[in-house]
């Protein structure tokens, strides 16, 4: 199992553990099923069992859902790559899961012996509940994370240090400079403490090196599509694999005949030779310290 496949999707299945409206979605669902008492639990078990089955079946099954549909979502990148399609597919992998655990729960509360038409049936009725359930906790997930994002780029951005750096960092012409109206998507991609101003990105097989003023993280990402996420962030690709922000840029330099771009850090990452003309023309409009 890849480490960095499987350090995302841990990361994935902790947002969802520390995430407010997941539990208010889970709570709200399973109240709703005790009142109404889906599946014929409403004839044969009283209130407070029928909530107690609810609430160890749904807690079970909910978990189960999401824990395929973000490691489907993770490692079908090969084969299905647009995101939600691959959501979709995890939730169809996780009703043959979730039938057979409904099977035993429901026996351990002196339900029929287990069977394979019983299971058949569990299996059934978990193909809705997977699909609805998994696309409501997503999108309320999705939802929360736009918001936390926005509020911790609002702060970011009255930080006096931030504002510090950009002034630190020279100022563009105006053709060159555009005003940043909201926080680039790559940004929620990120941990809460690497959510800063983007310096560079680099492609590294299917993931993307993210480097940001605040430090750097590895993301499952192609390369293209996270250039695609940079927003209004002023920069230019250097190489097929190397993207550079000006903020960052320092100055361009000659190693062994190749092109270098070196970055205030220290880093120096080449310039192809597509790129180098354009990239040249880029930088002599950038004001460097």
């Amino acid at each position: 199992m890849n480490g960095g496949k499987l350090q995302s999707a841990l990361r994935e299945l902790q947002e969802f553990a520390a995430s407010r409206n997941f539990w208010i979605v889970l709570a709200a669902i399973v109240v709703l099923f005790t009142v109404i008492g889906p599946f014929g639990t409403g004839e044969h078990m009283g209130v407070l069992p029928r909530f107690g089955f609810w609430l160890v079946n749904l807690f079970v099954s909910t978990w189960i859902a999401i824990l395929i549909v973000v490691f489907a979502e993770l490692y079908l990148d090969r084969l299905i790559a647009a995101p939600f399609p691959r959501m979709f597919a995890g939730s169809l992998l996780a009703c043959p899961v979730i039938g057979l655990t409904t099977m035993f729960i429901v026996y351990s509360w002196r339900g029929p012996e287990p069977s394979w038409p019983t299971y058949l049936e569990n299996t059934a009725q978990a193909f809705p509940i997977s699909i609805v359930f998994t696309l409501i906790f997503w999108a309320s997930m999705r939802h929360e994370r736009q918001i936390r994002l926005a509020t911790e780029s609002s702060a970011l951005d009255a930080s006096p240090t931030v504002t510090a750096k950009v002034k630190a960092a020279g100022s563009a012409p105006a053709q060159d400079q555009a005003p940043a109206t909201e926080p680039p998507p790559m940004l929620a991609r990120l941990k809460p403490e690497n959510r800063a101003p983007i310096l560079r990105l680099s492609a590294e097989d299917h993931y993307t090196l993210t480097v940001t003023s605040r430090g750097r993280e590895l993301i499952l990402i192609r390369f293209s599509d996270a250039l695609s996420e940079i927003g209004d962030t002023v920069g230019t690709q250097i190489h097929r694999s190397h993207w550079i922000a000006r903020a960052a840029f320092e100055a361009l330099v000659t190693r062994d005949g190749k092109l270098m771009a070196r970055l205030k850090d220290g880093t120096e990452l080449p310039v192809s030779r597509s790129f180098a003309g354009e990239v040249k023309a880029k930088v002599a409009n950038w004001s460097v310290d």
